[in-house]
């Protein structure tokens, strides 16, 4: 977790993913959220940036096998279950 600047926006930027890739979340002051989209995607067209929405991202952690709690598991599920057997000792 650090703070970047993008454009003229302080923005609080994780290495995290949802979809088992290298990937980053940013957290953006919604006054600044405009501004920031607007430079991404400006800074993002010389490498090919394209939208993705969040069909896109279910398809991409499905294909990882990331479970998603509340869709895939939820608390009837035990971990042997859920496929998390290799995270607990029972």
């Amino acid at each position: 977790v650090r703070e970047i600047d993008i454009g003229l926006a302080r923005v609080m930027c994780v290495r995290i993913t949802y979809v088992g890739e290298l990937g980053y979340e940013l957290n953006i002051p919604a006054e600044q959220a405009v501004h920031v989209y607007d430079r991404i995607v400006e800074a993002g067209k010389a490498l090919g940036l394209r939208h993705a929405g969040l069909k896109a991202l279910a398809s991409l952690r499905m294909e990882k096998g990331y479970r998603d709690y509340g869709h895939d598991i939820d608390n009837t599920d035990d971990p042997y279950e859920a496929g998390l057997g290799f995270a607990v000792a029972l």
